[in-house]
């Protein structure tokens, strides 16, 4: 009878061992076809890489981009890689088509009005390859003049790489994925792929 018993016992715990596999596989089923989904026609992450966005953004942060949102001034966005000799930049949009930008004196004046820039590392260093004198854009319809936070390393519309334009614009990064959700999701998603790599590894 005890023999009886332990052997119950035993197909009971690979049955559970059986069911929980299948669940884990289901999960992981779900989750990528969600993610696939969103990412092919909503969402799409996208890793930091490189110090031109701090203080607001560092490397190694995953942001979620929203492609179905025109980009508007203020806001941070994915420019495609054209721009980037091939690799996607991080940016936030200055101005757009219409718009008269200066910069001078280490500071951005948008349409006759001074910027108030609470978003850059260090004030009072926006410069033109590396000077301080005036400088004049005239924004043409249908372009985006572009910088990053980090005005003193960044390579943005300041550079060669001039205005891009709104087409060559991927996505939009929302003001919520800005904050803690950066570093929660950098963090789940490290903690899913090191999950992943145990169960399979």
């Amino acid at each position: 009878m005890a023999d009886y018993r332990e052997l119950i016992e035993e197909n009971v715990k690979k049955d559970r061992s059986d069911l929980r596999f299948l669940a884990i596989c289901l999960f992981i089923f779900v989750w990528l076809t969600m993610f696939i989904g969103a990412n092919r026609y909503f969402f799409y992450y996208i890793e930091v890489d490189g110090p031109s966005m701090e203080n607001t953004l560092f490397t190694g942060d995953v942001l979620c981009v929203n492609k179905r949102v025109r980009a508007v001034r203020g806001d941070v966005v994915i420019i495609d890689g054209e721009k980037g000799n091939g690799q996607c930049l991080v940016k936030r949009v200055i101005a757009l088509g219409g718009d008269t930008l200066v910069i001078e004196g280490g500071y951005v004046w948008l349409n006759g009005d001074k910027l108030e820039e609470d978003y850059i590392k260090e004030q009072g260093v926006t410069k033109v390859n590396g000077s301080a004198e005036r400088k004049e854009y005239k924004i043409p319809a249908g372009e985006v003049f572009y910088m990053g936070d980090n005005r003193a390393v960044s390579q943005d519309s300041r550079s060669s790489f001039g205005t891009c334009g709104e087409e060559q614009i991927v996505g939009v990064v929302p003001d919520w994925a800005m904050s803690g959700f950066v570093k929660w999701f950098t963090g789940l998603r490290a903690s899913v792929s090191e999950w992943v790599m145990n169960l399979f590894g």
